[in-house]
């Protein structure tokens, strides 16, 4: 039997004919002071603390048995244009426009409801929240639009790579050269034999002067020749000088 609170009727939603316990839902006349065509008064049932899983389909089928419907306006909340998710507890506020008064009238004497069934597939409870979190992720078609982009745009990069004229010498050999932003230098014999020399004059520059042990011995016979030399050469010298000198006493 349906209950009076606060002008409110108090109707027991049942989601399926075997239910055995229901959801009250809260239903009057919607009457306000400024007019809205979506919600005319006097056609207009307002119903509160609907179940989240209710969607507008559902709310036509169960109050049809109090006549002709012609919208359902369904919003989260009683203010239309809501966006802050913290203030919302997933119960919804619904617009019922009967297209004539008598609909209203019958609806707000009504004692049961049809009981929504599972023959549209609602999903309630737990399946809906994880569905909802799952589309809040990502969207499997989307993502295989960018897989298949994107493996279509490698394929192509590949096959051009592919079909790049390659260098070939003179032997007929094919040269092979550094790709990128600085492409290096073709591994040719000539630039080769060039990177040797290099390499060798580079090498010659790093060896250390008497660093082993016949070296140092080198070093020092030819030091001690080039001594005696200069001392011969002195010698000389010191004989020729005594040679051209004359003693003169007067």
């Amino acid at each position: 039997m349906a209950k009076n609170i606060h002008g409110f009727t108090v109707l027991p939603l049942y989601f399926s004919s075997d239910s055995s316990s229901g959801h009250d839902i809260f239903i009057k006349e919607h009457s306000v002071r400024i007019y809205d065509e979506k919600k005319p008064p006097g056609r207009t049932l307002f119903v509160i603390n609907l179940p989240p899983y209710v969607n507008e389909d559902n709310l036509e089928k169960i109050f049809s048995i109090a006549g002709k419907i012609k919208t359902v306006v369904l919003q989260e909340s009683l203010t239309e244009n809501l966006i802050d998710d913290k203030s919302k507890c997933g119960f919804k506020v619904a617009y019922i426009v009967f297209e004539k008064r008598e609909g209203l009238l019958k609806s707000l004497k009504l004692k049961h409801l049809n009981p929504l069934t599972s023959s549209n597939k609602t999903l309630i409870g737990m399946n809906k929240w994880v569905h909802e979190y799952n589309l809040s992720i990502f969207n499997h078609q989307k993502l295989n639009e960018e897989v298949t982009t994107f493996i279509k745009k490698k394929d192509h990069e590949e096959e051009s790579k592919s079909n790049e004229k390659q260098e070939v010498d003179d032997e007929g050999w094919t040269v092979v050269t550094k790709k990128g932003r600085k492409p290096g230098l073709s591994r040719k014999e000539s630039v080769g034999n060039k990177i040797i020399q290099k390499n060798k004059l580079k090498l010659k520059k790093k060896e250390l002067k008497n660093f082993y042990t016949f070296q140092l011995k080198e070093q020092k016979m030819k030091n001690i020749i080039a001594l005696r030399k200069n001392f011969q050469d002195s010698k000389e010298k010191v004989n020729l000088m005594k040679k051209l000198r004359n003693f003169k006493p007067f």
